[in-house]
């Protein structure tokens, strides 16, 4: 079930699915929305085997992008986005026994964790009875499964948006350096570690069956998720 669609008695589920991606460079070849399609598109394929139990969230686009620096993209700070998402889970967990956050950006897993925690393991605060006994997730796409590593607009993603939305991956306007600075991340941004923006290490290329069995392998590891908590809430 969609939230956007639901009406108010429809709303209360057994888990809540919230796609978060971001809105930053992929590339000169990939969209700006490249982390939010492939969260959605996971959640949403997942949502339509369990109508009846999972009730599906908008997705977040705005996020924490700051290792883009140089280059386009659209976020907010990590204090920003830690309040924010916090006030958001918790309204969630009201509706359904679990949340579980899909997210498709590297750049949030960080404060993601942080804010798992926070829910999960400090109940101090909650005047409520409707957080007892409930959780927060995080569900992480598994990008390692092909030879070579897909930090950011790589063979991966870029396969995956191939493989959902053809039209959308221009692929003549992708170079030859692919060489990656040691730091990124870390000490330096995608900006200075690649002319391109691109961070893969090993062959890089655009194969629409990588693509289709990446979404396809991360719909079934996210349905296994749900399955479990589903089990676990009986």
């Amino acid at each position: 079930m969609h939230l956007l669609y639901s009406t108010r008695d429809e709303v209360f589920n057994e888990i809540s699915l919230l796609p978060v991606g971001s809105i930053e460079q992929h590339g000169p070849h990939l969209p700006m929305g490249t982390d939010a399609i492939i969260a959605e598109e996971i959640a949403k394929r997942v949502e339509s085997e369990f109508k009846d139990d999972v009730l599906l969230f908008p997705t977040i686009y705005y996020s924490c992008s700051i290792e883009h620096s140089g280059l386009p993209y659209v976020g907010v700070s990590y204090i920003t986005f830690y309040n924010y998402l916090v006030e958001v889970i918790k309204k969630a967990l009201e509706l359904s026994k679990a949340v579980i956050i899909v997210n498709a950006h590297g750049g949030n897993q960080a404060i993601l964790e942080v804010i798992k925690r926070e829910i999960n393991l400090n109940r101090e605060d909650d005047k409520k009875e409707s957080y007892n006994n409930k959780k927060v997730y995080v569900f992480y796409p598994d990008y390692n499964f092909f030879q070579g590593e897909d930090l950011h607009a790589g063979t991966v993603e870029s396969s995956a948006i191939k493989y959902l939305y053809p039209s959308f991956v221009k692929e003549s306007k992708v170079g030859k350096d692919f060489s990656v600075k040691e730091g990124v991340f870390n000490t330096i941004t995608t900006a200075e570690a690649n002319s391109q923006g691109i961070i893969n290490i090993g062959e890089f290329k655009i194969d629409i069956n990588i693509g289709e069995l990446f979404i396809r392998h991360n719909v079934n590891k996210l349905k296994e998720l749900v399955l479990k908590i589903l089990k676990e809430n009986k």
